[in-house]
This record gives C-alpha cells, structure tokens and sequence, in this order.
C-alpha cells in the first residue's frame, strides 16, 4: 500500500504546483507573450529582421515607461485618462523652451518633467481632495492639457532638435537603445516600490477596499495624491522619450498613446476593480501590444483591420479581467453554465 499511495502523493503534489504556477497572471501573459513572439518569427522574415525587432523595443518603451503609472493608479482603484495628453504637453513644453527660450537641452527636459509632474499632482488634487470621479476628472483634465499644448504651440511643431533630446529616443548605451534601458529602470523602480515599500502596500490595501483602508487609519487622499503624481511624472517621461524617438515636436504626437498604454495595463493582468496588479505584467503586456500592432503592419493588414484586431485584444482582456474577479467563469461565458 504504501507503494503505490507514495508515487500518487507526489504526483499529486506536481500537479498541484503547476496548477498554482499556471494560475499565476504573469505566467499565462509571459506564455502569451513567448507565443505571439515565436509564431511571428517564424512565418515572417520581415518580423525577425534586427531593424524591425529594434523598432518593437523602441516603441514598447514608451508605451511601458507610461503605463507603469497607468498600472500604479488602476492598482488603486482609480483611471488615469490624462495620461497622452499630459506626454505631449511635456514633450512641447521641452523643445519650446530649447526653441524659444533658448534653455539649453536638459534644463527644457527637467522643465517638461516638471510641468507634466505637476498636471498629475493636479489630478491627484482633483480626485482626493475634491472627490470628483477620476475617469470624468482625467477626461476633463487631459481636455485641458490638449487646450493648452495647442495654446502654447498655437499648432505648429518644432523641428531640429539638438543631439541631447533625440539621443533618450534614438541613442544606445553599450549597444543597448536608451528608451529600453530607461523602460528597464522604470519598471525596478516601479516594481519595488510597489513589492517592497509601506507606500505600495497602502496602495494595494486601497485598491482592495478604500472604506477599509480609511478605517484602519490610512490618509488615502493623500495617497492618492501621490499616485496621481507618480502617473504625471511618467506620464512626462514617456512623452521625453518619444520626442527624442520621434525627432520632431508635434502637439498631436501622443493622440494614439492612451489605447496601447490602457490596453497593456489590462493584458498584464491588473485588474479594474484595483488591488491586484504587477509591473511585471505590465511590461509583458506592452510587450504583447507591441508585437500585435507590428505584427499586423509587417503582415499589411488593412490599416481598419488593424484597429479591429486592437479592440479584439482589448475585450478579450476585458473578458479574462471579468473572469479573474470571479463575476463570471469561462463554462459561463462559452455556454456551458447556464
């Protein structure tokens, strides 16, 4: 008897541990990600040129420097719809100030981060201390960012930028392109603050249950003031990164930002309801957007299929958020429950 119950035992026991690894979020989104990689390299040469993978990385970054904010503030129950504009009023403040003003290039970059820092503590002001709803508020507020971008540009871009500004879009460092290495550091930053400090726990616990935090004491405006600032200064620094990438300042530069970023936030596994999330996911999430839209580009969809096949990922991820919250389970969902 004890024969055969032992094998079982540890069987079981195995089968156990890969159940719990494959429940966990970053796994079925690293699995995700590993799968659309590897099916795309291997049909396509165009996919797997290091010109092409290059331009993925490139393009990952500033949608995953962005949306580690995005992932900071749906973590704690809240939505950040200010972010794009928010980028381009950093980005063109930036080379108004070079142009204009005639600052040097990284005084104009502080000054950008400054300005877009300050747009989130204004949110963060908005949604803690007058209690407006922050999805309306965003959506407002990004208004305004976009009134005053054009404002201050009255329209018209800027071009020839200096080495310094194009060199955190375009440069390397030993062989590394920037963006990647500061997407990197972003997500460390991110993802210890979140794991390993009192300020990431308080955010789970708000995003958790907001009434419960508060009972137990936790200033949760306050908190959220912070949240809200973190998302502006990333906000910002996305939008530094991709006017280097870009090479040119145009005030309708990040228009097409807030879809991938929201969307990698959602497919990397944090939930809507907040409490749940990880940078990691995020990242892996941005990394599966980058892939899907340059997929359909490399494959040359058409450019209304491409739209079509985003909003696809978009409610599957909806669906699997839906299902992750345990509202509905997937028998229900293919029919099988009734």
């Amino acid at each position: 008897m004890t024969t055969v119950s032992t094998p079982q035992t540890s069987s079981t026991s195995l089968r156990g541990r890969l159940r719990d690894m494959v429940t966990q979020r970053e796994f079925g989104v690293f699995l995700a990600l590993v799968t659309f990689f590897t099916v795309m390299y291997a049909i396509s040469p165009v996919f797997r040129k290091p010109y092409n993978l290059m331009i993925i990385l490139r393009q990952i970054s500033v949608t995953g420097i962005v949306a580690m904010g995005q992932t900071l503030v749906v973590i704690s129950g809240a939505f950040d719809l200010s972010q794009a504009p928010v980028a381009a009023l950093s980005a063109m403040t930036t080379a108004l100030a070079w142009n204009r003003l005639g600052w040097s290039p990284i005084p104009a970059m502080l000054l950008g981060l400054c300005i877009a820092t300050a747009c989130g503590f204004l949110n963060g002001l908005l949604a803690s201390r007058l209690k407006l709803h922050p999805i309306v508020m965003t959506l407002a507020s990004g208004s305004m960012f976009t009134g005053l971008t054009y404002f201050l540009t009255e329209g018209k871009s800027t071009v020839g930028l200096p080495k310094q500004m194009t060199w955190l879009g375009q440069g390397r460092i030993q062989g590394v392109p920037v963006p990647v290495a500061i997407l990197f550091i972003v997500t460390i930053v991110m993802h210890l603050m979140l794991t390993r400090t009192l300020f990431g726990q308080r955010v789970l616990m708000v995003g958790g249950n907001a009434k419960a935090a508060e009972d137990i004491g936790l200033d949760v405006k306050q908190l959220r003031l912070g949240i809200f600032t973190i998302s502006g200064f990333l906000a910002g620094l996305g939008g530094i990164v991709l006017l280097g990438r870009v090479g040119t300042a145009l005030p309708q530069m990040a228009n097409d930002m807030l879809f991938p970023v929201v969307t990698a936030t959602i497919v990397g596994g944090t939930l809507l309801s907040g409490g749940v999330g990880s940078m990691a996911g995020t990242l892996m999430g941005a990394g599966i957007m980058g892939i899907v839209r340059n997929s359909l580009a490399v494959l040359q969809a058409n450019i209304y299929l491409q739209d079509f096949f985003q909003g696809v990922l978009v409610v599957g991820a909806l669906l699997m958020d839906v299902v992750r919250r345990g509202e509905l389970t997937w028998d229900q969902i293919i029919g099988k429950e009734r």
